[in-house]
């Protein structure tokens, strides 16, 4: 079954080196609010959240979106700790929408025509997150960690190709540093940061294919790589 109507969504994140929040109804964004930032998510998150629903009201809303990652692990984890707690509170379905696919739903908007879209996130480490799209958002590729150099080489394919290439997210500067004068590509407008208006647009879309969506499994975190732990010395 598919709905015919657009789902109210409530979308949030706080995986990336940004706080959002924005109110999706009748697929037009009734709310949003968006602030950049390195850390204290979790002292923004719930008062965006409370301004964008308003006296809206949660019973009015028909799923919670929230970004799964890949980005900061303390953020992942306040956002869908978060979610968590909305949902249960209004028994609302929960849907899990990557920062990969997050960032290259917003480039998507802008493109006509066949075009490649590499997102790049910030690890805050000497690598990178990456994952491949088409412009109709099929992932081309599996989310993945790497170092800058070697994004050129994985996927040269993309850069020799006739079909056009646009970079995305906010550690693009660390790979199109390494790129040649053979690299051939377009570097996405903005500042490559998640917004939840567009987890929120994606979120709406997967709901209106998949009614059941969120209702019975819980979506996780994607962390790509182990946090970085400094075990304690012992004499």
């Amino acid at each position: 079954m598919i709905l015919k109507n657009k789902p109210t969504i409530l979308a949030i994140d706080s995986a990336s080196n940004a706080c959002s929040a924005a109110l999706l109804i009748d697929g037009d964004i009734h709310r949003q609010e968006w602030k950049q930032m390195t850390r204290g998510h979790a002292k923004v998150l719930m008062p965006m959240i409370s301004s964008v629903v308003g006296d809206y009201g949660y019973h009015s809303i028909d799923a919670i979106a929230v970004t799964i990652g890949p980005g900061a692990y303390t953020g992942i984890r306040i956002g869908l700790a978060t979610a968590r707690g909305l949902a249960l509170a209004s028994e609302l379905p929960m849907i899990g929408v990557s920062n990969f696919k997050a960032v290259a739903r917003e480039v998507s908007q802008n493109i006509t025509g066949k075009t490649h879209i590499l997102a790049i996130l910030e690890t805050k480490r000497a690598d990178v997150y990456v994952q491949s799209f088409t412009s109709g958002l099929k992932p081309l590729s599996k989310p993945a960690c790497m170092p800058p150099e070697k994004v050129i080489s994985e996927f040269d394919n993309l850069f020799v190709s006739t079909t056009p290439v646009i970079l995305a997210g906010d550690a693009v500067y660390k790979v199109v540093k390494g790129m040649s004068g053979k690299n051939t590509y377009e570097v996405a407008a903005g500042n490559g940061l998640t917004n939840a208006i567009f987890v929120a647009y994606e979120g709406m879309d997967r709901l209106m294919e998949n009614p059941t969506l969120g209702k019975e499994k819980i979506p996780g975190p994607m962390y790509l790589r182990p946090p970085d732990v400094s075990i304690p010395k012992t004499d």
